[in-house]
């Protein structure tokens, strides 16, 4: 049952991401790296692979003790290389999930930064990475409306 909820609420996360990478790809395609400087002059590239190096960070190499590189941030992507990463990103989510799905209130115990020990559970890492995601959605969906486009209903629900 466990496993059923967190595979379905994935999913969600991955629908409502298709509905922004098509927005991209139609709208996008030379804005992608253009500076904001109301956002740090950040990109809407940088935001989507922060998201993809949290995923790494948490789920991959903390939850599941990976070794995965991060991705810079600093280089731009474009929509094809973005969706990618994001491949990448559904393999480490569905390692994650088919090893913690049985018991996702499991503690995770591991050194993330030196000199500080870290003690969660897999459940609070899956909530942190998929609403990460969509607080920098949000942002990018922003950043996309000051760029002059109307970015679409992204949320899990559409209407």
């Amino acid at each position: 049952m466990q496993s059923d909820l967190l595979y379905a609420q994935y999913k969600l996360v991955q629908q409502s991401r298709q509905v922004v990478f098509q927005f991209l790809k139609e709208n996008l395609m030379d804005d992608l790296a253009k500076p904001l400087p109301v956002f740090l002059d950040k990109t809407i590239s940088y935001m989507y692979v922060h998201i993809a190096n949290t995923y790494i960070a948490w789920a991959g190499n903390f939850a599941m003790n990976g070794a995965s590189t991060y991705y810079d941030q600093d280089q731009p992507l474009n929509i094809t290389q973005i969706e990618k990463l994001f491949a990448q990103i559904d393999k480490i989510m569905a390692g994650f999930i088919a090893h913690f799905s049985a018991a996702p209130t499991q503690d995770v115990k591991g050194y993330k930064w030196p000199e500080k020990y870290i003690e969660t559970d897999a459940y609070s890492i899956f909530t942190h990475v998929i609403t990460h995601e969509f607080h920098h959605k949000g942002q990018a969906m922003t950043m996309a409306r000051l760029l002059g486009h109307t970015p679409p209903d992204t949320d899990v629900m559409r209407f």
